[in-house]
């Protein structure tokens, strides 16, 4: 399976920032007006990819990046709940800002490192890539799709990276296994 990789689009975090509100309610945050006229002009590249199907992680960002996408392929759309973020909790619990830095840095050292770790309380990159795999093997009759989601999504499937992919961009990727 072909799928072209969209991270979603710059985010605007203003108003949540200016509120205080936590991680959770940040991921409502729309995107930010200013940066629309990039994403446009992605959907104009991508048209040229000639994808059947766009499926997109349920966060706000995501499912307006793949909206703005949509007006130009008019393709169908899908929202998938495990397409979305990394889980800096299992137990859905609140983390500080330091320790969750903490976790993502040990969490992008054993993707690094090919390594998955055991007794961690967040998710690893293999139960990232398992239930986003999951997800695709959905789509295994459609030979190339448009996955609007986020870095870390991309990242499980792709393998580490060592630089990333910016906000409203994408990258080709052919999954193994898949169609």
């Amino acid at each position: 399976m072909y799928i072209v990789f969209v991270r979603h689009g710059v985010p605007d975090y203003s108003l949540s920032d200016k509120r205080k509100m936590s991680q959770l309610e940040k991921d409502y945050a729309p995107l930010n007006r200013d940066h629309i006229d990039e994403l446009k002009a992605v959907a104009l590249e991508i048209q040229l990819e000639k994808a059947e199907v766009i499926i997109s992680s349920p966060y706000t960002r995501a499912l307006q990046t793949a909206e703005i996408i949509n007006r130009t392929l008019g393709l169908e759309l899908f929202v998938e709940h495990d397409l979305r973020e990394w889980r800096a909790d299992m137990d859905g619990g609140y983390v500080g800002l330091q320790e969750r830095d903490r976790r993502w840095h040990e969490y992008r050292a054993s993707l690094k490192n090919n390594a998955v770790p055991k007794n961690v309380s967040y998710e690893s990159w293999a139960a990232l890539r398992n239930r986003a795999e999951n997800v695709l093997s959905r789509y295994t009759h459609y030979s190339k799709v448009i996955v609007v989601s986020h870095f870390n999504v991309f990242e499980s499937l792709a393998g580490y990276q060592d630089t990333g992919i910016d906000c409203g961009s994408y990258r080709l990727l052919r999954l193994e296994g898949f169609g």
